[in-house]
């Protein structure tokens, strides 16, 4: 019976990559040979504007598609894409794009993290003595460490979403801290990076540098009431599933 078990799970996982794989490559062929979009140029802001706005009606499907590749497969900055969304779509529409777009590949990129392992984890990485050093630092403080990291615009999305897949983060945990982060980050990278709302002279800059002594202070305290915080999200996110299971 185990075996047969053990057997059916090996199944239904191949059988889950081998349509993930096929969604890849189709979007790849979409994108690359029907919308003409050569991904090495979507690492600079200006060109990301000039292919997403050459899209027309189809511009804003493009844009989500693009932002969800960037957090599964392509190494884009986040802050490129929503950006460039900012100046073709303006901010409220930039952000529920870049919002859908990023939500779904985070998601995508742990599941893909959780059921693949190490291999995946290391061929995203590229190092598999990076991602050991990584884990070392999570150790037991992982929902803290990644949820200021995910908030922060600076870090890898692809690269920490694939390696909190192999972390002992639940699913629970991981969503909601991608519901918060993804909000919270992309509305501060259209606040303070654009340039339109806060400007880049010395009210901005220096409303930055305290936003930025703030956000360290609160990473400090979040970092030594780690094990509270865990367990505090922990209950919300049973909440959440029990809600669900109701219904």
């Amino acid at each position: 019976m185990k075996k047969k078990q053990i057997l059916t799970a090996i199944l239904k996982m191949l059988f889950s990559l081998l349509i993930i794989v096929i969604f890849f490559v189709l979007l790849f062929l979409f994108l690359h040979y029907a919308m003409h979009i050569d991904f090495k140029d979507l690492k600079d802001r200006e060109m990301v504007q000039k292919i997403i706005a050459e899209k027309g009606s189809y511009a804003p499907i493009i844009f989500i598609l693009i932002s969800f590749l960037q957090v599964t497969f392509i190494p884009i900055p986040g802050s490129v894409t929503i950006i460039a969304g900012s100046y073709l779509f303006g901010f409220f529409q930039s952000f529920i794009y870049s919002y859908i777009g990023m939500l779904i590949g985070s998601i995508l990129a742990f599941y893909l993290g959780r059921i693949i392992g190490r291999p995946f984890v290391n061929w995203v990485v590229g190092d598999s003595l990076t991602v050991d050093k990584y884990l070392n630092r999570f150790k037991g403080k992982e929902t803290i460490l990644l949820f200021f990291m995910f908030l922060f615009p600076f870090f890898p999305d692809d690269l920490l979403c694939s390696l909190a897949g192999i972390t002992p983060l639940s699913w629970g945990r991981f969503i909601i801290m991608q519901i918060i982060t993804r909000a919270t980050s992309i509305l501060g990278t259209l606040i303070f990076m654009s340039g339109e709302i806060i400007p880049y002279n010395a009210w901005g800059i220096t409303l930055l540098v305290i936003l930025s002594i703030f956000a360290l202070i609160a990473f400090i305290i979040s970092y030594k009431n780690a094990d509270k915080i865990n367990e505090f999200i922990d209950k919300l996110a049973l909440k959440i599933t029990n809600k669900f299971k109701k219904k």
